[in-house]
């Protein structure tokens, strides 16, 4: 298993050094000046999604208060990491950002060939905000509500089923961490994207399953399907009558669907601190919560120095499940 504590510098690090170690002597006054330029936002994937629109309104709003064009770049492919590689690899001058996901700190650990470190490899801006996901259950599924689901995986292992959008994802990582912390075997149905994992669902080929509140929320109120938990220590704005998981009884259980802005590796902090100051001035605005809010989504922002902790505790946390696990992508 990689330990990113321990891990040396990935291929092509000293020739990044190098040529930030050049841009590093004009510093203080790029940093005061910044930006002059027009800035881009990789996104690593498809338009329309939560984490492009999230760019798109980042840089409306940071076109508006610095009078410079921000442009958002979708570069989608093989789980967002065509498009963290390409900031990676980028000057680290504050003009190239990235809107990633939570899949940035597992896909090292479960792709070959992707050689970045998550925590390591990036300049940490802010935590724009996290969304929930929710279980679901057909409704013909005999438990009514998350401690009968337990109960009943416990009871006769390997009679459970849920589907998940694929292997590997955060989805499917987040049920092995359920049945980490709560000693079970619920058994994985891994499908090809969301959609086929709900349909099935639906048609009650499996019993359970596991989206996003954006997805379900739709579902839930037609009651085609039942929603037994979420997996936010907190509940759910949105769903606030369905319970959390640690209510269920999966003490320390905590997985969310979370965006995250980054910049390439050694830009300087000027840079990186003024970015974040005013990200997280925007996202604290009503007109941005309101926007996440609309897209399931918990407003977050924070320093710096708190992405970065968040990040060395996710990588962590999902490192022990793949390891545990042993999850392999097909």
């Amino acid at each position: 298993m990689r330990d990113s504590t321990l891990r040396g510098p990935t291929p092509g690090f000293g020739r990044r050094a190098l040529f930030g170690t050049a841009l590093l002597a004009a510093v203080p006054a790029a940093a005061q000046d910044y930006p002059t330029r027009p800035i881009r936002i990789l996104v690593g994937f498809t338009a329309g999604g939560s984490a492009d629109i999230m760019a798109r309104d980042i840089g409306q709003q940071l076109s508006a208060a610095w009078g410079q064009p921000v442009v958002v770049e979708n570069r989608s492919g093989a789980n967002g990491t065509i498009a963290t590689q390409a900031m990676i690899a980028s000057p680290p001058d504050g003009y190239t950002l990235l809107m990633t996901v939570s899949s940035h700190v597992t896909n090292p650990r479960l792709y070959p060939g992707v050689d970045y470190d998550p925590v390591r490899d990036v300049s940490p801006v802010t935590l724009v905000a996290s969304s929930p996901l929710v279980i679901l259950a057909h409704p013909r599924f005999a438990a009514g509500d998350m401690k009968a689901a337990i109960g009943a995986a416990r009871a006769k292992p390997g009679t459970v089923t849920y589907s998940s959008p694929g292997t590997g994802s955060v989805q499917h990582l987040s049920m092995e961490l359920m049945n980490g912390l709560a000693g079970i075997g619920m058994v994985h149905v891994p499908y090809r994207g969301g959609a086929n994992a709900l349909t099935d669902l639906l048609s009650g080929q499996v019993q359970l399953s596991i989206l996003s509140i954006v997805q379900a929320l739709p579902l839930i109120r037609q009651g085609q399907v039942k929603a037994l938990a979420v997996t936010t220590p907190a509940r759910a704005a949105s769903l606030p009558e369905v319970p959390t998981l640690e209510e269920a009884g999966v003490q320390g259980y905590d997985s969310s669907l979370w965006f995250a802005l980054l910049a390439p590796p050694r830009t300087p902090a000027p840079i990186v601190h003024r970015l974040n100051a005013e990200v997280t001035r925007m996202i604290r605005t009503p007109e941005m919560q309101a926007r996440l809010t609309a897209q399931g989504a918990d407003p977050i922002g924070g320093t710096e120095e708190e992405l970065a902790s968040f990040l060395r505790a996710e990588d962590a946390k999902w490192a022990e499940v793949i390891r545990r696990a042993n999850v392999r992508p097909e």
